[in-house]
């Protein structure tokens, strides 16, 4: 079997004690010392913070970035301005799901497609074969280049908000799959207000691998 994949912060996981398992390819921490349980709650009262970072994440960029969507996927890229998403599904050629996504517009021409971990490689060989319909369409994976937390529950805002207050940058602006992009410790990351929690606060982030440990450090410092 071959070596699972890491994430940026899986030392940081293992050197916490976390329990690491096997999950759709990637070394994932299963759950902490305090147990399951107590996650579940501490995330229903107070806030959770999650590494997503084994999740998928493409990005699609040029002028024929819309009409690629609009084949690609079930839910009208089109009804989104610039910092907006939307849950939506990779169809195949007969209309099949290939795999459930979250599509974020960051710009007039530039998306993100956030997928399944189990499907990444999946869904990225069915696009690319999509693409050779579309000319002008540039597909990248940043799965590696570009880490995912989700930070959720009820503290959530509060907790973003004032980690902000150092750059003077503000949340996505009130209401579900908003998104923008902020500052935190120096470092330009994306927030949107999406995640798959149930919680009515919560948030995902978009940012740098190689800061990944630093700001994960800084969130857990101020939710402590």
């Amino acid at each position: 079997m071959p070596e699972s994949k890491k994430t940026p912060l899986n030392d940081w996981h293992r050197s916490h004690g976390a329990h690491m398992v096997e999950f759709a390819g990637w070394e994932m921490p299963l759950n902490y010392k305090p147990g399951i349980v107590e996650e579940h709650l501490a995330t229903r009262r107070f806030g959770g913070l999650f590494d997503i970072s084994h999740m998928g994440r493409f990005g699609i960029s040029g002028e024929g970035a819309l009409p690629f969507l609009q084949y690609s996927l079930t839910n009208n890229a089109l009804a989104l301005d610039p910092g907006q998403a939307q849950y939506t599904v990779i169809a195949d050629e007969n209309g099949a799901a290939v795999d459930d996504a979250y599509l974020y517009r960051l710009d007039e021409k530039e998306y993100r497609l956030v997928v399944n971990a189990s499907n990444t490689q999946k869904d990225w060989d069915w696009l690319q074969e999509v693409r050779k319909k579309f000319p002008g369409v540039a597909l990248e994976n940043h799965s590696a280049s570009l880490a995912m937390f989700s930070l959720q529950g009820p503290l959530s805002k509060t907790l973003l908000e004032d980690l902000l207050k150092e750059s003077g940058s503000r949340l996505p602006d009130p209401g579900r799959n908003n998104e923008r992009k902020v500052v935190i410790e120096g470092t330009e990351v994306e927030i949107g207000r999406t995640g798959y929690t149930g919680e009515p606060l919560g948030f995902e982030i978009f940012l740098p691998a190689g800061r990944a440990v630093a700001i994960w450090e800084k969130i857990l410092g101020r939710g402590s």
